[in-house]
């Protein structure tokens, strides 16, 4: 699945770590991010969602809330 870093920023209360390093923290913590790719002024992560998490997890709110975890933010309103 691919995802936009910017549409999760817009997600997340307070500052997302660099991409590199949230596909870092998703990896070691709950998905396969296959690559990181900057097109433009935003960058693509390719995440691997497994099919269990598959009801919770295929959309940016779904990563959002999985990523807002790992940091210990929150998600907005």
């Amino acid at each position: 699945m691919k995802v936009s870093y910017n549409w999760l920023q817009e997600y997340i209360s307070g500052k997302l770590p660099k991409p590199e390093r949230i596909a870092e923290l998703l990896t070691m913590h709950s998905f396969e991010v296959e690559s990181v790719e900057k097109i433009g002024n935003d960058f693509i992560l390719d995440v691997k969602v497994l099919p269990n998490r598959a009801h919770d997890c295929l959309s940016h709110i779904g990563i959002a809330r999985e990523a807002a975890a790992i940091i210990e933010s929150r998600i907005k309103n």
